[in-house]
């Protein structure tokens, strides 16, 4: 089966925004129409839904009644959102993955957190060093040249709050989103599908006064536990979607940190899907700490905000062959120049200069399997048998014999050692092998059983046995007993 992902980002949803609900869902389903139908090569109809962020346009502090216009652009981004999914999807809103973006914070609720720092005198160092540190709880505006700081971080969490009920509401409660930095993650598994796809909120401590992005290290450790639990049922492509690029200008902070990328093959990822940079982008990320390991990551343009430069609006389709681990990119941009009706058609990505990129991807690592029992108890015997404990190796041995084919060999080098041969006779008597014949042999010799070994001599197994060792030891014995 073909996965055909829709990617969009950057809705930007507002009802001042060119790009009205309808009209863009029915440019999507126009576009839809070509490339699977009118164009060459085809695209296959999508399957599931990315969006990688950015779902509103957001409401600057000290905006008049901000909180209730907040809640109204979510509203639209929801109904748009649940249209999206019955046109493209059958309504199946397990097949759509949504997460936030920086504009998806409340400016308001950051601001309601903060209090000034007493700048009058002299400002010790250390405070301004406090700037430049991770999860720092100092702020600098230059819009007033100020220097501020998170005094309730309660407040400075409820920032997700217009998004958490947002995403309640289009998940129709079946999923909920935690305003806990680290717990902003949600895990989509698709056995059907052959893909687990984990999303992740890249505004960990982001807000307009630190716009750079990150997620919080718990989430990412979190993500590869549950995504092991999942391995063990089936063991999907591990696909991970996050909102900001890895990868900016000298004057820029807002984006995330690139070494984040080498957690995800770390832990397994062999895609991931990202926006705010407003234009396309395909980058094949290696491993730099160990083996032979990349990931693919891969950026959509903006759907409904303004575009980067040398780039429309745009949005992907990404159709993925997950059992041949082989992937194709499509990029529609915005032809024509009427931001309120939106005509999509074919966009090479540079260098390329066809409509597409094909790529290819790893597989997803091999699940770590915990020891049985049994194998446990075998490591243990072996052990055992190294430090010369050969008395108690037998003794675990002895007990594995009706579970392990393993345990056999190395119980009979236990006894041979002890020079136990009635345990021998015991044991392996029919033997199973021609070490054990051998083995055998020499016990019932050893132990007068004379009748048992003419017995063993005449068998088929010893009589017509090629094997050298065995021969020479059943003419020994043939020897033994006609005198």
């Amino acid at each position: 089966m073909t996965l055909s992902i829709l990617h969009i980002s950057d809705l930007h949803r507002d009802s001042s925004n060119p790009i009205g609900n309808q009209v863009l869902l029915d440019s999507l389903e126009r576009d839809r129409e070509r490339y699977t139908s009118k164009e060459d090569p085809r695209i296959c109809a999508p399957n599931f839904i990315i969006v990688s962020g950015d779902i509103v346009q957001g409401v600057m502090h000290g905006t008049v009644d901000g909180e209730a216009k907040l809640k109204r652009q979510y509203e639209e981004a929801v109904t748009f959102l649940n249209d999206l999914t019955d046109r493209f999807v059958g309504g199946d809103k397990s097949r759509i993955v949504v997460v936030p973006g920086n504009h998806d914070v409340s400016d308001q609720k950051f601001r309601e957190s903060l209090v000034p720092v007493n700048m009058s005198g002299s400002v010790d160092r250390s405070v301004v060093q406090q700037l430049f540190r991770s999860n720092s709880a100092m702020r600098w505006s230059w819009n007033d040249l100020s220097l501020l700081e998170i005094e309730n971080w309660e407040t400075y969490k409820q920032r997700f709050d217009a998004f958490t009920q947002f995403y309640e509401d289009f998940y129709e409660h079946k999923r909920s989103y935690s305003s806990e930095p680290d717990q902003q993650l949600d895990l989509f598994d698709c056995p059907d599908l052959g893909i687990c796809v984990v999303g992740f909120c890249s505004c960990h401590s982001n807000d307009l006064l630190n716009r750079q992005g990150s997620i919080h290290p718990d989430c990412v450790a979190d993500a590869n536990t549950k995504l092991r639990s999942v391995a063990r049922s089936h063991n999907p492509v591990r696909i991970a979607v996050w909102h900001h690029n890895t990868e900016g200008p000298p004057a820029e902070s807002d984006y995330m940190d690139p070494d984040v990328v080498q957690n995800f093959i770390d832990g397994g990822f062999s895609l991931g899907f990202h926006g705010h940079q407003h234009r396309p982008q395909y980058l094949d990320t290696r491993f730099r700490h160990g083996p032979d390991r990349r990931i693919q990551v891969i950026s959509a343009g903006t759907l409904c905000g303004g575009a980067a430069f040398r780039f429309g609006r745009a949005y992907n389709i990404v159709e993925i062959d997950v059992e041949g681990r082989s992937g194709r990119l499509h990029v529609r941009e915005m032809q024509n120049d009427n931001l309120q009706l939106p005509i999509w058609g074919v966009r090479a990505l540079p260098p390329n200069r066809v409509g597409y990129l094909d790529f290819e991807f790893d597989d997803p690592p091999v699940p770590f399997t915990k020891p049985d029992r049994v194998t446990v108890e075998l490591a243990k015997a072996q052990e055992l048998f190294e430090d010369g404990s050969f008395q108690d190796a037998a003794t675990i041995l002895s007990a594995l014999l009706n579970d392990d084919d393993l345990a056999r060999p190395l119980l009979l080098q236990c006894y041979l050692r002890l020079g136990d041969h009635a345990a021998v006779t015991r044991t392996f008597d029919p033997p199973a092998s021609p070490a054990e014949v051998i083995a055998l042999m020499d016990a019932l010799w050893d132990t007068g059983d004379r009748e048992r070994l003419s017995n063993l001599l005449k068998t088929s197994f010893v009589s017509e046995s090629e094997d050298v060792s065995i021969s020479e030891m059943r003419e020994k014995y043939l020897a033994r007993l006609s005198k």
